[in-house]
């Protein structure tokens, strides 16, 4: 009878322990509109001028790179011609090498910087 109380309660004291060390992005990393940087997940953010229409979305940084965007790009049509802050990771595909002129990049979180794009490089 010891015995199970034991380990009823190292399974109790274990589960405890896991839910203090566990932050909720790590349950559920992708959060659109989250404030936490590409780095604080493990992932990728670029920032820039989104153009394109449903299905063909690319942004475009301040240092004149243009990427296409893929992945959860739904919402984005709505902010065409907006600034944005894109979190995700860049798409390894055979097609879209080092060498390729517009990489792709896998679209997780988006958040609003500016209702225009700036044309200043």
């Amino acid at each position: 009878m010891k015995t199970l109380y034991l380990v009823a309660a190292t399974l109790l004291l274990s589960v405890w322990v896991f839910a203090q060390t566990t932050s909720p992005q790590q349950l559920n990393p992708v959060q659109t509109g989250s404030q936490a940087t590409g780095a604080d997940r493990g992932g990728d953010t670029i920032e820039g001028c989104l153009a394109g229409s449903a299905g063909n979305f690319t942004l475009t940084d301040s240092s004149g790179k243009t990427y296409q965007l893929a992945g959860d790009t739904a919402k984005l049509n709505e902010h065409v011609g907006h600034t944005l802050r894109i979190s995700g990771s860049q798409k390894s595909d055979p097609q879209n090498g080092p060498g390729s002129a517009q990489p792709s990049f896998i679209v997780q979180t988006v958040k609003l910087v500016s209702s225009i794009c700036s044309t200043s490089k």
